[in-house]
């Protein structure tokens, strides 16, 4: 007779720990659909960083001339009929708002009132970069012009401000 029947059975052996390697196939969904996210992400955030480089130079350019007028190498006119330059550039061949291209005066003081959300242009600071910048006894205040265009220029989108001044143009 046996003693002891227990000492019959084998030892319990706890069962092998899983692999991490390969996961399970929901995992192999989740690592693609997260590649996917990131990748799309990825070259939605390239996209825009390309469309807003016209904006980017824009700002650069009248960085360079507001240098230049500090140090003494173009005058206040100079200064403005340039930034108005590469405003009227920016918006009209850079962002393709072709209708902006004939406007003067009123209708460009405007236009850009509309982009700043202000006033500032046609009845501000800004008015100088309407016709008064050609009559004889012109003179601009340049801080505040500067400062004015920087606002601006934050404020210029790729693709919101030409359909901002369509709306406003519209109505």
């Amino acid at each position: 007779m046996q003693d002891n029947p227990l000492q019959q059975l084998r030892d319990v052996h706890a069962p092998l720990t899983p692999e991490w390697w390969p996961p399970a196939p929901g995992w192999w969904l989740l690592a693609i659909a997260i590649v996917a996210t990131l990748f799309f992400i990825g070259r939605l955030l390239w996209r825009a960083h390309k469309a807003r480089r016209p904006v980017r130079s824009a700002q650069a350019m009248i960085k360079a001339l507001r240098d230049s007028h500090d140090q003494g190498r173009i005058d206040s006119l100079q200064y403005i009929n340039e930034s108005n330059e590469v405003l009227k550039r920016l918006l009209v061949n850079a962002l393709g708002i072709r209708h902006l291209g004939a406007t003067s005066d009123e209708q460009w003081l405007n236009a850009l009132d509309t982009i700043s959300n202000s006033r500032e242009f046609s009845a501000g600071c800004g008015k100088i970069l309407g016709t008064q910048r050609f009559s004889p006894r012109a003179s601009a205040e340049v801080e505040a012009v500067d400062r004015l265009l920087q606002k601006l220029l934050a404020r210029v989108h790729p693709t919101r401000t030409p359909l901002l001044l369509a709306e406003s143009s519209n109505d």
